[in-house]
């Protein structure tokens, strides 16, 4: 790509950027709402999913465009004070990863990944499963292409879609999957809060982070951003079915300093109310 054209899109991802209110913490989370109303909302993720309250769906399967295609721009993975996070840059076509099908009406282009984990006591997941929470959970975020700018998709319930995308750790390792490797061995050099560590562009595609997971099979249901602000603008996509990951790489995250220089762990908000919201299921493989 040329270097004109890559300084056009790395502005681009710059303007999708919504800065984060930095006044809160995950141990004050019940009481988010107080500096940002929107967190009482009815609609607020994440919620505790059972299959034998959701609604069996034959919707239509994801659709993944250019999720097979390398990352053109170097991608910067950094540590926030609240996660460990990336921008994800365009393709080497200059198009960026999308998702579209299933109960969407649009386009959504992928923009960031971030993730949440526990502790030694604890599982990490934000979504729990017929009572079951995992180690790590993965969001890969997308916007909506109606809407210009990430701070506008907010303003809109049709906004953004999230893919949760659930690790478990193994110590029994019978599958590798080398761009999320990528990512955990740079978790070494995220121990302090604003360090962060560069991947060059051109060796990873963003379907590399999703392993072999099957996508075909997956809850979807209406909720919101799981930090504040808490934007009720999100369409949940969250897959039941887990990628074992080497335990190793759990334990890294737990290594992670937050802003006063302490572990970072449990950064997962705790589990809102459904409030008569539908949760649907897609099964299967086709």
């Amino acid at each position: 790509m040329p270097t004109e054209m890559w300084h056009v899109f790395s502005l681009a991802i710059k303007c999708l950027a919504v800065t984060p209110p930095a006044n809160w913490t995950y141990d004050n989370a019940p009481n988010w709402s107080a500096d940002h109303p929107e967190c009482g909302g009815n609609h607020q993720s994440p919620i505790h999913i059972k299959t034998s309250t959701s609604y069996a769906s034959a919707m239509a399967p994801l659709k993944f465009g250019y999720y097979d295609l390398p990352l053109a721009g170097n991608i910067t993975i950094k540590n926030n004070g609240h996660s460990v996070d990336f921008e994800v840059p365009p393709t080497l076509n200059g198009r960026r990863p999308f998702v579209t099908g299933s109960i969407l009406h649009s386009k959504y282009e992928a923009v960031g990944v971030h993730f949440h984990w526990g502790s030694t006591n604890s599982k990490g997941s934000e979504h729990m499963i017929d009572d079951r929470r995992f180690d790590v959970e993965m969001h890969i975020v997308h916007k909506n292409v109606l809407y210009p700018t990430l701070e506008e998709a907010t303003k809109h319930v049709d906004g953004l879609t999230v893919l949760g995308v659930m690790f478990k750790g193994t110590r029994d390792v019978d599958r590798i999957y080398p761009g999320l490797n990528m990512i955990f061995n740079r978790l070494p050099d995220l121990v302090e809060m604003d360090s962060n560590s560069t991947l060059p562009g051109g060796n990873m595609t963003l379907g590399h982070i999703l392993g072999d997971l099957n996508t075909k099979t997956f809850f979807t249901y209406t909720g919101s951003l799981t930090t504040p602000g808490c934007a009720e603008a999100v369409t949940w996509h969250v897959f039941p079915e887990p990628l074992p990951i080497a335990f190793e790489h759990i334990e890294k995250f737990w290594n992670i300093q937050d802003a006063n220089g302490d572990q970072m762990t449990d950064n997962y908000r705790p589990l809102q109310e459904l409030n008569g919201r539908v949760i649907l299921y897609r099964g299967g493989s086709y």
